[in-house]
């Protein structure tokens, strides 16, 4: 006979609807409202966390949520909460798989990848999903397509990739040559090798000794240290810098102005 677990009254703290769940229930949707919550704190729940620590297991942590336990749906743009243990998910508005582990990518592959744990792609490694989204990512290999991440992205690969990215943070490692043909969106940016491309900062711009960074930047900053080469059309987003004006009065005031500032 096939294994039935034993079910338990669980209580919805939204609308107050009981219903019949495994009684090591983690989280759950009420079948009523709809509305998602968490069993954790249940007496199942905490039995089932003191044996495992008993047994000198860790329960699993879910990493990357935005504050609340929420995760954010890169295919639709909204949020929603999840359980801390939970290691994977469905988006309750377009439905669409979210996992919470590891991906390592050794090689060819398609399927699309949505994880809020990290990305490795190997050397041997190639991603051409339509969309791929990831907490941390190191790209050793290729990838075409769009990639997310919402941490710090490494490039470690010398190829010419057609891939659109956007990560908080982007580095270009040491030894690397890299050419990229889509533009490329990060708030802070660091050059350690050679890239080529269309890069899109919001913050700085780091290019360090020995490194070349070619193409067309937009940064708020750009460091060029000693060694270091930037060949590139510039657009400078500069600080609100004060004017002096004059009021009805003629007494002199501070206006604040702001505007964009090309180098070459």
């Amino acid at each position: 006979m096939p294994f039935v677990p034993h079910k338990a009254p669980f209580r919805c703290p939204h609308c107050g609807f009981i219903q019949e769940e495994p009684e090591h229930l983690i989280s759950t949707y009420c079948r009523r409202c709809g509305s998602h919550y968490e069993a954790a704190a249940t007496s199942a729940r905490r039995k089932l966390s003191s044996r495992f620590q008993r047994a000198g297991h860790q329960l699993w942590k879910t990493p990357s949520l935005l504050p609340g336990g929420k995760v954010l749906c890169h295919r639709c743009g909204k949020s929603h909460t999840v359980s801390g243990y939970a290691r994977t998910t469905l988006c309750p508005f377009c439905s669409a798989g979210i996992d919470f582990g590891d991906v390592t990518i050794s090689s060819t592959t398609s399927r699309p990848i949505d994880t809020r744990g990290n990305l490795f792609i190997t050397p041997t490694g190639y991603v051409c999903s339509a969309l791929t989204v990831c907490n941390e990512a190191h790209v050793a290999g290729r990838i075409s397509g769009t990639l997310i991440c919402e941490a710090t992205l490494r490039f470690s690969c010398s190829e010419r990739l057609s891939c659109q990215v956007s990560a908080k943070s982007l580095i270009i490692e040491e030894g690397v040559r890299l050419e990229l043909t889509c533009p490329i969106r990060s708030e802070a940016m660091t050059v350690q090798g050679q890239a080529t491309g269309n890069f899109q900062c919001s913050g700085r711009i780091l290019i360090t000794s020995g490194s070349l960074l070619e193409g067309r930047i937009s940064a708020s900053s750009v460091v060029v240290e000693p060694g270091g080469t930037l060949l590139a059309e510039c657009f400078i987003h500069t600080i609100a810098r004060q004017e002096p004006v004059e009021d009805e009065r003629g007494l002199a005031l501070l206006a604040s102005t702001e505007g964009p500032l090309s180098a070459y």
